[in-house]
C-alpha cells in the first residue's frame, strides 16, 4: 500500500484492516487432519444423543452429550472450523436444555460451549466494514406503541399472559410445576418459567414449534398428572410464544397461580386412586402376573429407601396407586396413557427396569392388559409388600409338601434375619420345623409339646383326620433368652416386643410362625405357651379373620392346653381391671391400645364368644368356607364385633 494511502487511513484503520485479513485468512485456512477427525466425532456422538434423545433413553443420550461436549471443547480455538462448530454447538445446547427439562442428571454448559455460538457463520470478518469501537451500531426493535400508562397490556391479537396463558398453565401443570418443581423445573413464577430448568430454556420468545414446553405437550410426554391440554389451548399457547412470550403482569416475581383472576383455574387435584377388588374374572392377576415382576425388577430403586427413583415407591399395591412426582403410574382402563407401562416400553424418559434387561414383550402385554382390566387387586391386603402378595398367591396353589419346603426355607432367612451370630439347631415332626439357639435336648421338650397340642386342638375343633392342622407346617423359633427374644422382634419385626411377653405368633399364608421363650424354672407353662402360639396360627389360617381375632383365640386356647398356667390365668384375672380402666372397650380391634391391654382385651371378649360353642363353630365354619369375617361374625353374633366388644365391655366393668 502506498505510504500516502497508509497515512490516510490512520494507523487504528490499518491494525484492524490487518487483522481482519489474519481472521479471513485463519477462517479460510484448511483445519488439520486431527481437527477434522475431532469434529467428525462430536458430530456423531451429538446425532446419536438426539437419536436417543427422541427415542426416550435420556439417560443414554445424556451420556452421548457429555462426549459431544468433549470434542467441541477441544475444538473451542480452531477458528478455521468455525463455521461448523456455530450449527453444532446450538444443536448441542439445544440437547443439553431438552435433557435438563427431562430431568437428566446433566452439568451446566461451560462458557467455551456458549461462546462458539457467536462465531461468524455467515461472512468471513475481512470482507465486512471495520466497526469503530467507540460508537458500536444499534440494534432496531420494533415493538407496538403503547400508552406508557398501560405499556404492560397486550395490543388487539396478542395473547394475555395473565389472563389465558397463565390459567392454562395453572390448571394443568400447577401440581408438579408451580406448587413443585418436579424435573427440577419450576412455574412458580413468570420468571421461574423463563429461566426454566437449572440449566437451560424451555420457551424460546418467537419460537413457539421449537420450544420445549410446547414439544412435551404436543407429544402427549405432559401433563403426567392425568390431565391434559387441548389442541386449542396448546395453539394458544404457541401462539403467544410465536408472539415473543411477553409478560403483561406488574411483577415477573409474582406467584403464576395468584396471577390468574380469581375462579378462572383451579389446580388440578392428582385423581385419588381407590382399591378395587378383583371379580375373578380377569384375565391378568395382579398377585400371579404383576407383583412378582415389580417385586424383582423395581423395588430395588421404588422401595422404601428416604430417597426412591421419582419419589414412586412399589413397595406395595397402596403404593402403587399413589404414584410419585411425575404424577400417577396407574390409569385404570388406559394402558396406553399409564406412565408404568410407557416407562417399561422406553416412550417416557429412561427405560425401566433402570441397569437391567428390558422387560419382555409378554410381560409387558400382561401389564397393557391388567391395566386395560381395570387394575384391579385379587390380594388380601393393598399394604402387605409386592414379595408377600406374589407368595401368597403361589402358597395357595401349592401342595402341604411344597408349602412346608417354602416355608422351611423362609425361616431359615428369618433366623439369620433375627441372630445372625448363632447357628441353630433344627427338629423336624410332622408338623413342624422347630429351630432355635438351644440344645437337642430342649428342642425335643418344645417337639412333644407341640404334637400333644397339635392333637388335642384337632380334636376339640373337629379337624378331619386326613388334613393337617395347618397347611404347609408351622415353625416355632426357640430363643435361648429373653434377649434374643427381643432382638427377634426388632430385626424380623421391627418393633419392640412388650417386656412381659414370652412369645407371640405371626400367619399370613407365606410365613406361619410362633416364636417363644422356653420356661426355665417352671415359671409357666410349656404346653400353655406353645399352645397359644399353635392355636393362634390355626384360627388365623381359616379364611382372613383379624389380628385380635387370632391372638384372642390362641391366648384361649393355650389355657385350655393348661388350665393351671400362671401367665395365661393372670391375663384373664386382669380383663374386669383393664375393662374398667377408662381404655376404649374396643380399641384392641384396631391395636390402639397399649399392647399388654390389646392382649388381655382380646382374649377376654374372644372367651366370651367361645362360651357360646354353637355360635363360635357356626363363625369358625363361614371362615372356613371362605366368608368375609365381618359377614360371618353378624350373622353368628347378631351385632357387629364392634358392637358385641362394647356390649361385652358394659357387662364385664367393674
Amino acid at each position: 500500500m502506498p505510504a500516502g494511502r497508509i497515512k490516510r487511513f490512520g494507523v487504528l484503520g490499518l491494525s484492524l484492516l490487518l487483522a481482519a485479513w489474519v481472521t479471513a485468512a485463519r477462517l479460510n485456512a484448511a483445519p488439520t487432519p486431527e481437527q477434522t477427525e475431532k469434529l467428525r466425532t462430536a458430530e456423531a456422538a451429538l446425532q446419536k444423543g438426539e437419536s436417543l434423545y427422541k427415542g426416550g433413553k435420556i439417560g443414554a443420550s445424556a451420556a452421548a452429550l457429555k462426549a459431544a461436549q468433549a470434542s467441541l471443547i477441544e475444538l473451542a480455538d480452531a477458528k478455521e472450523l468455525a463455521r461448523q462448530l456455530q450449527p453444532l454447538s446450538r444443536r448441542l445446547i439445544n440437547l443439553h436444555d431438552n435433557l435438563a427439562v427431562e430431568g437428566a442428571n446433566v452439568a451446566a454448559l461451560p462458557q467455551a460451549i456458549k461462546s462458539l455460538t457467536d462465531a461468524p457463520a455467515e461472512k468471513p470478518a475481512a470482507t465486512q466494514s471495520p466497526a469503530n469501537p467507540a460508537n458500536p451500531p444499534k440494534t432496531t426493535v420494533n415493538r407496538p406503541t403503547r400508552p406508557s400508562s398501560n405499556r404492560n397490556q397486550p395490543v388487539a391479537g396478542e395473547i394475555s399472559f395473565t389472563r389465558q396463558v397463565a390459567p392454562m398453565l395453572v390448571g394443568k401443570c400447577g401440581n408438579c410445576h408451580v406448587t413443585a418443581a418436579k424435573g427440577q423445573f419450576s412455574m412458580a413464577t413468570f420468571a421461574s418459567l423463563m429461566r426454566g430448568s437449572k440449566s437451560g430454556a424451555v420457551v424460546l420468545p418467537g419460537k413457539g414449534n421449537s420450544s420445549r414446553i410446547v414439544e412435551v405437550i404436543e407429544s402427549k410426554d405432559m401433563p403426567r398428572g392425568g390431565g391434559s391440554v387441548a389442541k386449542d389451548e396448546l395453539a394458544m399457547l404457541s401462539k403467544w410464544i410465536d408472539q415473543g412470550a411477553k409478560f403483561d403482569g406488574a411483577n415477573a416475581g409474582d406467584s403464576l397461580a395468584g396471577l390468574a383472576p380469581a375462579g378462572a383455574a383451579k389446580m388440578m387435584p392428582e385423581p385419588a386412586l381407590s382399591v378395587v377388588a378383583a371379580t375373578g374374572k380377569e384375565s391378568v392377576l395382579f398377585s400371579r402376573d404383576i407383583a412378582p415382576v415389580i417385586a424383582d425388577n423395581c423395588v430395588g430403586c421404588h422401595g422404601t429407601q428416604n430417597n426412591p427413583g421419582g419419589q414412586l415407591r412399589l413397595e406395595s399395591f397402596a403404593a402403587l396407586l399413589k404414584g410419585g412426582t411425575s404424577g400417577l403410574c396407574v390409569q385404570p382402563g388406559k394402558p396406553a396413557a399409564s406412565l408404568i407401562v410407557r416407562k417399561i416400553k422406553g416412550l417416557s424418559g429412561d427405560r425401566m427396569p433402570l441397569r437391567k434387561p428390558p422387560l419382555s414383550d409378554a410381560v409387558i402385554a400382561k401389564f397393557e392388559k391388567w391395566i386395560a382390566e381395570g387394575a384391579k387387586f385379587d390380594g388380601y391386603d393393598p399394604n402387605q409388600t409386592m414379595e408377600i402378595v406374589a407368595a401368597t398367591y403361589i402358597a395357595g396353589v401349592q401342595t402341604h409338601e411344597q408349602l412346608a419346603a417354602a416355608r422351611a426355607e423362609r425361616s431359615r432367612k428369618i433366623w439369620r434375619l433375627a441372630i445372625p451370630d448363632d447357628k441353630p439347631n433344627e427338629k423336624e415332626t410332622k408338623n413342624f420345623l422347630i429351630m432355635g439357639n438351644v440344645g437337642p435336648e430342649m428342642l425335643d421338650q418344645v417337639a412333644t409339646a407341640a404334637e400333644k397340642d397339635v392333637a388335642t386342638i384337632a380334636r376339640l375343633y373337629r379337624v378331619p383326620d386326613d388334613k393337617p392342622l395347618v397347611k404347609g407346617k408351622m415353625t416355632i423359633f426357640v430363643c435361648n433368652q429373653r434377649f434374643d427374644y427381643s432382638e427377634f422382634g426388632k430385626m424380623v419385626e421391627d418393633r419392640e416386643i412388650p417386656a412381659a411377653d414370652r412369645g407371640h405368633f405371626r400367619y399370613n399364608v407365606v410365613n406361619a410362625y410362633g416364636a417363644i421363650v422356653p420356661p426355665l424354672n417352671g415359671e409357666y407353662s410349656m404346653l400353655a405357651l406353645v399352645g397359644q402360639q399353635i392355636g393362634g396360627m390355626y384360627i388365623s389360617s381359616l379364611g382372613r379373620p383379624p389380628q385380635w381375632f387370632g391372638e384372642g383365640a390362641g391366648a384361649v386356647i393355650g389355657l385350655q392346653m393348661d388350665s393351671k398356667d400362671p401367665r395365661l390365668k393372670a391375663w384373664q384375672e386382669a380383663v374386669p381391671r383393664v375393662v374398667s380402666s377408662g381404655l376404649k372397650p374396643e380399641g384392641f380391634m384396631t391395636r390402639s391400645l397399649p399392647e399388654e391391654a390389646n392382649e388381655i382385651l382380646s382374649m377376654g371378649f374372644v372367651k366370651t364368644m367361645m362360651a357360646t360353642s354353637g355360635r363360635f363353630n357356626s363363625l369358625l365354619k363361614s371362615l372356613r368356607e371362605g366368608e368375609d369375617f365381618e359377614i360371618a361374625f353378624r350373622r353368628a353374633y347378631g351385632a357387629t364385633p364392634s358392637q358385641a366388644a362394647m356390649y361385652w365391655a358394659a357387662k364385664h366393668s367393674g
